[in-house]
């Protein structure tokens, strides 16, 4: 009997879907009502209509997918999506560093000396060799000891390259580079070849200012990582002429390779008969490849919304990462929110990618970009990241007979659980360390462990103020513990030394809310020299310590450690909660008593949770 079916459903995408579909098609019509498809000629036909439909259906589901934001996956959509919306994504960026350059021995003494633009720096990291530059001509004077200094160089790693064009009408303007830093790009125009003046044009800003005579050209990103500049029209921005020369100064990056360089050596032509010395005064930073294709999906429409200007933290939080794309995490805060409260402010806290803070060469850019978007009576202010570090002691027991792991491989198998639930889900503002969830994901991480006793404390590094009678006020905003096993184990400090002493002195609690700087004598006894030098707010993690004058440190940092009254750790405004390797100590023990040791219970190895 023929099937009833004489229209093909067109609702399915699956191949043998497909195939299904047109037989029974064919089969409800009467010229093929008794017709036997399998391996007969016609179900190659089938198969070949059925393939073609399938790959209509592929193709046309990629290209829908394509025409949206979200679902594109392609550069280039995406780039021009977001373009759609008035975005440009971010460049990649140069390495940059400040330097202080000296001519101490001079053959000379001119008044003053000039180091010419593009004189090479150069630095090594891991065996590759990059190049740095300072970008225009510094001019000093000879100071009164004879030596002449250039202060606070900026010296930024790349190619430094060049391309000219010769306008003509409908031509495309393309850097043929790829890793361009835009913010390297100089632009300059010629009326013809043989003249010697040129007018420089700036990317534009702002089309509200931009008239048929503004010197603005518009970029976009095209195929291939390259970018293409627009010259205006004679309405918006000045129209080219043909025979017009166009010609472009630019630097490709390393990318972030030119990281953390340290030391630079001076490569450049020789001033005053002397060979010029460097001092690094910020390591190198800054470095990173052009935006990526999720950063755009999350920008671009922020962007937009903000319209290119900074009023709420969302704002910005979406210019930050478009000034300063080697970002890794942003906080924006009100000065209504901060702690204290200070009105007319906007706080900003950065976390780069390749270093724990900004420069202060990258708080000036920032800020100096922010001013030209924000509201005008509100202060942007940059706030280094205070990184509250979690110290872990976890003892770990498994099962013997369900493994061939060593303990040592166990150690290695357990911290590296712990160092990818911190980078996935610390190292950030806002973060929040769940401790149910950190001990359940330190049981998986090994089918033989039966169970975990961890205990955690919080260090908080503090920059010293050396000499001076000195106030430090800590706010951790997790409560802290108001009981220990011995004074000392909710609050203490590394050593430093104070005034009038040779003695290493420190700081601890003494349980009822106040801070005492001690030292040990030689029977390793607590001498309190100062037992009100400071107070702590066990319910809110406040720690206020006055008068503290430390003229150095016994240790490489002045740090204090405590101990939480809640293991879940939380972070606010701007602190990064974070597990600090360094102080991440596993223990691993058999655990007999799962292993069926009928005396495993009578020689259980404990382990304290105080």
């Amino acid at each position: 009997m023929a099937i009833n079916n004489k229209r093909i459903s067109v609702a399915e995408l699956d191949f043998d879907a497909i195939k299904l579909n047109i037989k029974n098609y064919l089969k409800g019509q009467s010229e093929f009502s008794d017709y036997d498809f399998e391996g007969s000629a016609m179900a190659v036909l089938i198969d070949l209509l059925a393939y073609n439909t399938h790959y209509n259906n592929i193709y046309t589901n990629l290209a829908f997918n394509e025409m949206f934001l979200d679902s594109a996956s392609k550069r280039s959509s995406v780039v021009s999506l977001a373009k759609m919306l008035g975005y440009t994504p971010v460049s990649a960026k140069c390495s940059t560093a400040t330097v202080n350059i000296t001519i101490s021995s001079p053959t000379s003494n001119p008044a003053v000396v000039t180091l010419p633009p593009y004189q090479p720096f150069s630095a090594t990291v891991d065996g590759e060799t990059y190049i740095f530059y300072n970008r225009g001509a510094l001019t000093v004077p000879k100071n009164s000891l004879g030596v002449y200094q250039f202060p606070n160089v900026t010296i930024v790693e790349g190619t430094p390259l060049k391309f000219k064009y010769t306008y003509t009408d409908g031509q495309r303007i393309i850097i043929p580079n790829s890793n361009v830093d835009l913010s390297t790009l100089a632009v300059r125009v010629q009326e013809t070849a043989s003249s010697d003046e040129y007018t420089v044009f700036s990317k534009v800003e702002d089309l509200v200012v931009a008239n048929e005579s503004t010197n603005v050209y518009f970029i976009k990103e095209i195929d291939n990582g390259l970018y293409e500049l627009n010259f205006g029209d004679g309405v918006v921005g000045t129209a080219l002429s043909p025979g017009n020369v166009i010609t472009l100064d630019y630097f490709v990056s390393s990318l972030e390779k030119a990281n953390n360089v340290k030391s630079f050596l001076y490569g450049g032509v020789t001033l005053l008969g002397s060979n010029l010395t460097v001092a690094t005064v910020s390591n190198s930073s800054g470095g990173a490849a052009s935006e990526s294709i999720s950063s755009i999906k999350f920008n671009a429409p922020r962007t937009y919304a903000a319209q290119n200007r900074a009023v709420t933290p969302e704002d910005y939080r979406v210019l930050v990462r478009n000034i300063l794309p080697e970002t890794e995490t942003v906080q924006v805060w009100g000065g209504e929110n901060n702690i204290p409260k200070i009105y007319g402010k906007t706080f900003i806290c950065v976390k780069p990618t390749t270093s724990t803070k900004l420069t202060n060469l990258q708080k000036e850019y920032l800020v100096s970009s922010l001013l030209k978007r924000n509201v005008v009576s509100i202060t942007p202010e940059i706030v280094d990241p205070d990184y509250l570090n979690i110290n872990i002691d976890c003892t770990v027991y498994y099962n013997d007979r369900n493994t061939s792991k060593t303990p040592s491989q166990l150690t290695t198998i357990v911290k590296n659980a712990i160092i990818s639930y911190n980078d996935d889900n610390l190292k950030k503002f806002d973060g929040l360390l769940r401790f149910s969830r950190l001990s359940s994901i330190i049981d998986a991480s090994d089918s033989s462990i039966t169970n975990n006793v961890t205990k955690l404390t919080i260090t908080r590094r503090i920059v010293p103020k050396y000499n001076l009678n000195s106030e430090y006020t800590i706010n951790l905003i997790n409560p802290i513990s108001q009981e220990g096993n011995n004074l000392g184990d909710v609050f203490k400090s590394t050593g430093f030394l104070i005034p009038n002493s040779t003695v290493v002195h420190y700081l601890d609690d003494d349980e009822k809310g106040n801070i005492r700087l001690f030292y040990y004598d030689t029977n390793f006894s607590k001498i309190v020299v100062n037992a009100t030098i400071g107070t702590i707010s066990y319910s809110t993690g406040l720690i206020n310590i006055k008068n503290l004058n430390i003229v150095s440190l016994a240790e490489d940092a002045f740090e204090i450690t405590i101990k939480p009254s809640s293991y879940d750790v939380v972070s606010a405004l701007n602190q990064i909660v974070q597990i600090d390797p360094e102080y991440l100590n596993i223990s691993v023990i058999a655990d007999k008593s799962s292993s069926g040791n009928l005396e495993a219970g009578q020689n259980y190895v404990f382990t304290s949770v105080r």
